[in-house]
């Protein structure tokens, strides 16, 4: 058991490690958030699965408070509303919906932000409702900023700005994003008043 344990943690010590050789990006994102904050813009934010949960804890943060109180800042959650989401995925697929949600919502120079641990594959017909949202961001002019792993997917290629983790472990992936979050949040509280 100890084994198991101990080798969780060598594998993302050394992503982190990794993460820790060039943070120019991460800064670079958050001077982007808190331009949009600052020039009234919205900010969405979606993945599936645990980057779901990811996704909910970062826009948690940001719409209450991350180490100190002050103004609630315009993060969203794309995919919350479960009425809609469970209806129109019953009537139409599930690959959609976010897509059509971004659309409704978003103006352009607004920003997107998806985790996904894969990054999405059509070929492997992965993440596909991730893939056609960052078609609907383009589509809108919305910025598009990924955090990936796994060599970064379709949604690589397809953002404005994407951080690509390296690791081909899930949960590792995930932990190294929820680090980096947590430093935008602190990025952005340094700046936001």
């Amino acid at each position: 058991m100890n084994k198991i344990v101990n080798n969780h943690i060598e594998k993302l010590i050394k992503a982190l490690v990794l993460t820790k050789k060039d943070t120019s990006k991460i800064e670079k994102i958050s001077k982007i958030l808190i331009t949009a904050i600052n020039k009234g813009k919205k900010i969405f934010v979606y993945g599936n699965g645990g980057s779901y949960a990811d996704s909910s804890h970062f826009v948690g943060e940001l719409t209450a408070s991350y180490k100190r109180k002050r103004k609630p800042l315009p993060f969203f959650l794309l995919g919350s509303n479960m009425a809609s989401v469970t209806a129109w995925a019953n009537d139409y697929g599930d690959n959609d919906y976010i897509s059509r949600e971004l659309e409704g919502y978003a103006g352009k120079g607004d920003i997107l932000i998806i985790l996904s641990t894969s990054g999405g594959n059509l070929k492997k017909n992965q993440s596909i409702n991730l893939i056609k949202l960052s078609k609907a961001a383009k589509k809108k002019e919305v910025f598009l900023i990924s955090l990936l792993g796994k060599g970064g997917g379709n949604l690589k290629n397809n953002s404005n700005l994407s951080y690509i983790v390296e690791s081909n472990i899930t949960a590792t992936i995930q932990e190294v994003h929820k680090t980096l979050l947590h430093s935008i949040c602190d990025l952005i509280e340094n700046k936001i008043k």
